[in-house]
């Protein structure tokens, strides 16, 4: 199931307590994972773009941002609570439908950033279950959602093994984005299809795990080997005043709890007016952006250029 997250063979099970990588010629100097209630470390520590430090314990695992549950049923109540208060993204709802719809039987998919289920995703879930679709998921932190610790940088699968893979709010927290979408591109297979959320005008957020925004056009250049299905805004203009005001005015009075009761007031009229607003608008001043696409060999033989420039799609056109 798991390969070398470096050299990309085969891993070997080890007295059911770790894995090892058996490839003579791999150049990773900690050739061994572990394997911790009953989830593997792989972790290529030490590697160009991982900037993730080997250090946990097994009452404690997490590599990112400290502020997470391992908890199924917290992370459940969280959710729920959230979609009360928030209520739901119509745009990322719509567009886990599609992924549900085109999914065959027995597909595979895999997560990246799966620890905490996905906003939108409640139908994408119980049609995966419905089709018996294997899932795989992974994350920097133990979570009962994942099958693997791993670094998106470093993708721990054979090459062409998914048919779908699904990365939300992920691509702001790593350092390399083009090499965690080059990773992406291999383990799917032809006509594989990859969809991705992630922010453009808002604040910074997990603190120092956060380093890259997208615009629109820079986040379809990052996806430029694979043909577009959709893309555009998930959340538009409004949701972005909302996020950088809130932020702002809680700074402003040295206060956090300001910052989230403005959220909570005004969340809801934010995502009315995203969806009255115009999408060229919200293109140029999205929250956040989503790109929905297909690997295709076709497409990449073809070897041309995504015209960028003509690609746009906002409001500044002459």
């Amino acid at each position: 199931m798991f390969a070398c997250p470096n050299c990309k063979e085969k891993l070997k099970l080890v007295k059911s307590s770790h894995l090892q990588c058996i490839n003579k010629s791999c150049l990773l100097p900690k050739k061994t994972f572990p394997i911790i209630n009953k989830i593997p470390i792989l972790i290529p520590f030490n590697l160009e773009d991982c900037i993730l430090q080997d250090s946990y314990s097994e009452n404690f695992i997490n590599f990112g941002s400290k502020k997470r549950d391992a908890s199924n049923i917290k992370m459940k109540i969280k959710k729920i609570i959230r979609d009360l208060i928030y209520g739901k993204n119509i745009k990322t709802i719509k567009n886990y439908k599609y992924l549900a719809d085109h999914l065959k039987k027995d597909s595979k998919i895999l997560i990246i950033g799966g620890g905490t289920i996905g906003s939108g995703s409640d139908y994408f879930f119980s049609m995966c279950k419905k089709k018996a679709i294997k899932i795989d998921s992974i994350d920097v932190y133990f979570s009962q959602n994942i099958t693997a610790i791993a670094d998106a940088h470093y993708l721990p699968f054979e090459n062409e093994s998914y048919e779908l893979v699904i990365i939300q709010a992920v691509l702001e927290h790593v350092i390399n984005p083009n090499r965690v979408v080059e990773e992406m591109y291999r383990i799917l297979k032809n006509n594989g299809i990859v969809y991705a959320e992630t922010p453009f005008m808002q604040c910074v957020h997990e603190g120092p795990y956060d380093f890259t925004r997208f615009s629109h056009s820079g986040h379809r250049w990052l996806f430029k080997k694979f043909k577009e299905i959709s893309s555009g805004a998930h959340r538009g203009a409004f949701s972005s005043i909302l996020f950088i005001s809130s932020y702002a005015i809680a700074g402003l009075l040295r206060n956090k709890t300001i910052g989230i009761l403005i959220r909570i007031a005004f969340t809801r009229l934010s995502k009315f007016l995203d969806l009255i607003n115009d999408d060229k608008s919200n293109i140029d001043v999205a929250c956040g952006t989503y790109f929905l696409g297909i690997k295709s060999n076709d497409y990449s033989n073809e070897k041309k250029q995504i015209k960028i420039v003509t690609f746009y799609k906002g409001a500044q056109k002459k």
